[in-house]
């Protein structure tokens, strides 16, 4: 919930933002319109903000707010944003040791927030586009992956800390089997609510309400089958339930924060989620002692542990694709980790 209103905050700095640029780019037009009228443009660029998810509006604000710094430090307009301008400051980022993300990050708040009030955008330059390009080039560094998790690695952790009696272990016991076998984000696992999950003799669904890949917020239902061994996710979410007190129907965040009570640990009463700084610390503490080296784990290493599980274990790609919300092959194939064997098939089959 915390999390949330951090985002609703900065949507609203840049809702603010944008009105004063599109009237400031649409003044004269807005000013000839009948009094009726000018109330619903002002109320346009709100509209614009819903074009692109919070976190993407959020990341575009730091953006932006990154060269409105520089721009306003070297005496250079800050919008709209001249192409030359905007190369000086490309090339004053890469001699800072700036990282190809950060960027990327600029590239694109320049042009949305062109794009957005309606105003040509200094990044469909020719120069701009090369200067960029040239700049990612040269700060570009190898993409290390995390690790995946694996069903030994879920195996260890339950034969070193499971107890059926205490809330804390089995609620990371619980998120992590959840995250591993319904592919899931730490943002989906942890804004799940109790009315969320129907649960049956057979197996479970999950409502994921909002989603990265979601674009229109349709949701989506994710179904994991009750498997009958001591890593079933069903039977665990069930002992979680139990000991949590969480009733279905209710509005209630699942994943809240602990409170110890009388030897034993409890939900706190206040209905807001974890936090995703806390389940990392969590994470942590928990797998450090049963993983070599913590630092190349992380909480995308379920999800990227379970499609890799997937397809190794040869699900079809379109039930493979579903089940990871996933809008594209490429965003799909991006998880999976092929093993040395699978990768060695390859030279093995051609004829040599």
């Amino acid at each position: 919930m915390c999390a949330k209103l951090v985002l609703n905050y900065f949507s609203y700095l840049f809702v603010f933002f944008s009105i004063n640029l599109f009237l400031q780019k649409n003044k004269k037009e807005i000013l000839e319109l009948p009094q009726s009228l000018r109330c619903l443009a002002e109320g346009l660029p709100e509209l614009l903000l819903n074009a692109k998810a919070d976190k993407t509006v959020q990341k575009y604000y730091y953006g932006f707010q990154k060269w409105t710094k520089w721009a306003s430090a070297n005496n250079v307009a800050v919008f709209p944003v001249k192409p030359l301008h905007l190369c000086l400051f490309c090339k004053f980022l890469t001699s800072n040791g700036t990282s190809q993300s950060v960027l990327t990050e600029i590239f694109y708040s320049v042009r949305w927030v062109h794009l957005s009030v309606g105003e040509s955008s200094p990044t469909d330059h020719c120069l701009v586009k090369n200067v960029f390009e040239g700049a990612k080039r040269k700060v570009a560094r190898p993409i290390i992956k995390k690790d995946v998790i694996t069903v030994e690695i879920l195996e260890k952790l339950f034969d070193k800390y499971y107890d059926p009696s205490d809330l804390l272990v089995q609620r990371i016991i619980t998120i992590s089997l959840l995250c591993y076998s319904g592919f899931l984000r730490s943002a989906e696992v942890l804004c799940l609510m109790r009315c969320d999950v129907k649960l049956s003799s057979t197996h479970m669904e999950i409502f994921i309400e909002k989603s990265k890949t979601d674009i229109y917020r349709d949701g989506a239902w994710v179904v994991i089958a009750r498997t009958g061994t001591r890593l079933c996710p069903v039977s665990n979410v069930e002992l979680y339930f139990k000991l949590a007190n969480l009733y279905e129907d209710k509005a209630e965040f699942i994943f809240r924060n602990v409170t110890k009570h009388q030897d034993q640990y409890v939900l706190r009463k206040n209905n807001k989620p974890m936090l995703y700084n806390r389940l990392r610390e969590q994470f942590i503490q928990f797998y450090q002692p049963i993983v070599p080296d913590i630092s190349r784990f992380g909480l995308h290493s379920f999800r990227a542990g379970g499609a890799t599980a997937a397809a190794s274990n040869g699900v079809p790609d379109r039930l493979f694709k579903r089940h990871g919300r996933w809008r594209s092959e490429t965003a799909k194939d991006g998880y999976v980790k092929d093993s040395l064997p699978e990768r060695l098939t390859v030279s093995k089959n051609l004829s040599l």
